[in-house]
This record gives structure tokens, sequence and C-alpha cells, in this order.
């Protein structure tokens, strides 16, 4: 389960709101990696999970829902791959609740966003350590 399956369980999903909050007001830290905002938070989560993931889409931006849920669905899939990196370097007793903002206007490609979250995931990792 810790960061062996390349699957992205139901309880690694954050939904609560309270924690969701507490990320984008002043108490989370953040990387910013144009189009990307990775904002991170360690947190008390109510699950056996090191990392609960919130990946949001502008709706201002993206009119349609197909074009913001094609861009989340892309952004869940990468982390999905690389989550056993950050899983690796938390430590046992810590976990995080982070959150994924793409904020540019225009449709990415599969290729640009992977290479904008790893950066994005390899600067958390640092500040883990």
């Amino acid at each position: 389960m810790m960061g062996t399956s390349h699957t992205l369980h139901k309880h690694e999903k954050l939904s609560h709101k309270a924690t969701v909050d507490a990320i984008f007001q002043k108490k989370g830290k953040s990387i910013f990696k144009p189009p990307l905002l990775l904002a991170y938070y360690k947190t008390d989560l109510l699950t056996t999970y090191p990392c609960q993931l919130l990946v949001s889409v502008g709706k201002r931006k993206f009119k349609l829902a197909v074009h913001r849920n094609r861009i989340k669905r892309q952004l869940t899939d990468i982390y999905r791959q690389q989550k056993h990196r950050i899983y690796d370097v938390i430590p046992p007793d810590d976990k995080y609740a982070i959150g994924i903002l793409f904020l540019e206007k225009t449709t990415p490609t599969y290729e640009e966003l992977e290479q904008h979250l790893t950066a994005a995931i390899d600067e958390l990792i640092k500040r883990i350590r």
C-alpha cells in the first residue's frame, strides 16, 4: 500500500473542506512552477496514506468541463505515477495535504504537464527532506 501501488485510492483524494482551506490560506506553503501551483500543508489526516491530493483547474479559464476534466485527469495520472517518490521521503508519522492548481489559459500537452509537475514534485521532495 505505502507507495508500492500505482493506483490512486479513494482515501488519497482530499475532500475535507477545512484542510483544503488550510492549504490555500496562510498555513500552507507553495511551489510555483508555471503553469502549476503546488500547495502543501503538513497536517493530521484521517487516512492511512501519507498524502492526500486535490487537483483544480479554473472554471474562468476553461469554460467547458470537458477541458477542465481532461487536464485534471492528466495531472492526477502524472501524480499517481510519481507518488511513490513523495511517499519514500515522508517520515512515517507525518501526513501532507497537497493541492495542485493549473493556472494557464491554454490547453497543454501531456508532456508539458509531466515536465512541470515533475519539477514541482522534485522541489517538494527537497523541502520535505
